[in-house]
């Protein structure tokens, strides 16, 4: 079983990819609607590689560590559940950060 303390870690692993998806939202919403995505500076590429790979560490971290699993076995069905929950969080945080 994931020992409580990893469990808290996860949770704030979590957090913290929630908000760097809705940052990384933000940063990606001007030029999107713009239409210049593709004709960016070097700097600008810079700030969503700097967002995108730790949000997605961190996310890995939290589905991961967050859901509760038996010793020696897969995940429970309240596992699979929460996995999809903070899926849905953490693309609902990018969205909301786009559409500011």
């Amino acid at each position: 079983m994931v020992s409580p303390i990893l469990r808290w870690l996860g949770a704030l692993a979590g957090l913290g990819s929630a908000i760097l998806c809705w940052f990384l939202g933000g940063v990606l919403s001007g030029p999107t609607r713009a239409g210049q995505l593709l004709h960016l500076d070097l700097a600008h590429y810079e700030l969503i590689a700097f967002l995108v790979v730790p949000a997605l560490v961190l996310a890995i971290v939290a589905v991961y560590w967050v859901p509760p699993r038996l010793a020696g076995q897969g995940p429970t069905p309240e596992g699979g559940r929460l996995r999809v929950l903070l899926v849905i969080i953490f693309v609902a945080a990018f969205f909301i950060g786009f559409a500011r």
